[in-house]
């Protein structure tokens, strides 16, 4: 082995940078630096790797969006399709098929034959029935045969005449409309029997509720007198013009509840009447007409503050209190109305 030598080295000089040598150099990575850069690299490293695995993955996920969005969108198979324009066209025809087979006779069936399906002209009448005011009264479908019901006044050989109803079969298809038999007679709609009237309390027609009713109908069918000196302020009812009638009397008047129709009534009160009045036009012809009118009273006198659209088919509430405007009385009044007589 050489001796240890103990010589000292003798010390480099320091070397001095300028400013600008300086700027140039790169910097020097402390050991803070040194961490995070260590740890920097294994992340880059670990998201290049879940990057590699998920690539795949997200490829798949991507295509699926992307051919659910391209796929053409399902329409409901329950879409309600428009046949107004059907309906229209088979009513009219089924109108026509009833008008020429109640006027066709054996001598003419041209037109009848043209129009119905295998028509048997051995039943077919030798004096025709004299028709008028042909409608349809009702309509349906199904599996693709239309059933419509058509509505006629006749008058037969007897000189009897009534409302008859005939229901016809026809079809549509391609743009050709044929009846597929001779009408059916058929029983017309069965009128309803009329529900008692919630108009229970009578009022007297002298009394100031009375006098304003009938004073009221007269300037609005008869033309006697403005009708704005009877109505709430703020509510537009206009006259019937021409007025219909010459003189109107009032027959009957009640109330939906019992009201004390001479005492001067409260501001605000409400009180919904039923009026019976006869109108007259001559000596020899009038009218039983009816309205249903809601009153407001103000400064101690009442006023109307509509016509109603319909007659209330409920009793105001038992425990309401009198004279309170009725709650639940089956319609609500209308406001307004501009009214000309056909």
């Amino acid at each position: 082995m050489s001796p240890l030598s103990l010589r000292r080295r003798p010390v480099e000089p320091e070397v001095e940078l300028d400013e600008q040598t300086a700027a140039d150099l790169p910097p020097i990575a402390t050991g803070t630096h040194q961490a995070t850069s260590h740890w920097s690299t294994k992340a880059a490293s670990a998201g290049l790797l879940t990057c590699l695995v998920l690539g795949p993955v997200g490829a798949v996920a991507g295509a699926l969006a992307l051919t659910q969005s391209a796929a053409p969108t399902q329409t409901s198979a329950t879409a309600i399709t428009d046949q107004s324009g059907d309906r229209a066209v088979v009513g009219e025809y089924a109108q026509r098929v009833v008008l020429t087979w109640l006027t066709t006779t054996q001598d003419n069936v041209d037109a009848l034959e043209a129009m119905v399906s295998d028509v048997q002209t051995a039943a077919i009448a030798t004096e025709p029935f004299t028709v008028r005011d042909v409608t349809v009264a009702g309509i349906s479908e199904a599996d693709a045969v239309w059933s419509v019901t058509v509505a006629a006044t006749v008058t037969d050989a007897r000189k009897q005449t009534a409302r008859r109803f005939y229901q016809v079969p026809v079809t549509f298809t391609g743009g050709a409309v044929t009846a597929l038999s001779l009408p059916t007679p058929v029983t017309g709609p069965v009128a309803a029997a009329g529900s008692a009237s919630e108009y229970r309390a009578h009022v007297d027609p002298t009394s100031p509720i009375g006098q304003t009713v009938a004073e009221f109908l007269g300037a609005y069918t008869a033309g006697d007198g403005d009708v704005s000196r009877y109505v709430t302020p703020g509510v537009t009812l206009t006259a019937i013009t021409p007025a219909p009638y010459a003189t109107v009397k009032l027959v009957d008047l009640r109330a939906l509840e019992e009201v004390d129709a001479v005492a001067a009534p409260a501001d605000g009160q409400q009180l919904r009447v039923l009026a019976i009045a006869s109108a007259v036009v001559t000596d020899t012809q009038s009218s039983g007409v009816s309205y249903a009118l809601t009153l407001t009273a103000r400064a101690g006198r009442w006023e109307i503050t509509a016509i109603d659209p319909a007659p209330a088919t409920t009793a105001p509430d038992a425990t309401q209190a009198p004279g309170t405007a009725p709650t639940g009385a089956g319609t609500t009044p209308a406001t307004s109305s501009s009214t000309t007589a056909p």
